[in-house]
């Protein structure tokens, strides 16, 4: 079930693809959907931050535009819990690199879909949900 407290950032330069994505993540319950357009943003937003975001969802050619450095950075950030990049190779899960804890990267061949994102936030909910119940106790 989805948990519609997670933060999300949606970081994409065209509209109506982040429009699409957000479409996607309300239809499945989650309504804290930030959509951004720029890295610019993202960075501003990251830097503001009272909490840490669940799942940060970018295209990939915007974060490769960034440069080796800003890229690295936004994978490694530490305010950021999860991570899909889109338009890369297919749907994969690895490691994120930036703590010790269950953290996870997703890459997608395409604008994630539906079922993409269902897939993806099945995991986040269910990492997310096991964070909250050992911190809080229940």
């Amino acid at each position: 079930m989805a948990d519609p407290r997670l933060r999300i950032l949606l970081v994409d330069e065209e509209h109506s693809r982040r429009m699409n994505i957000e479409k996607n993540l309300a239809g499945l319950g989650y309504s804290r959907v930030a959509p951004l357009a720029s890295l610019r943003e993202l960075l501003s937003v990251i830097d503001n931050a009272l909490h840490t975001f669940d799942l940060l969802v970018i295209n990939q050619p915007l974060l490769s535009g960034a440069g080796p450095i800003s890229e690295q950075w936004v994978r490694n950030c530490p305010d950021i819990r999860h991570l899909l990049v889109y338009q890369e190779a297919d749907l994969q899960f690895f490691l994120a690199g930036n703590s010790a804890n269950s953290s996870m990267s997703f890459s997608l061949s395409c604008l994630p879909d539906q079922q993409s994102i269902r897939q993806v936030m099945s995991f986040v909910d269910q990492t997310e949900g096991s964070c909250r119940h050992a911190v809080h106790g229940n």
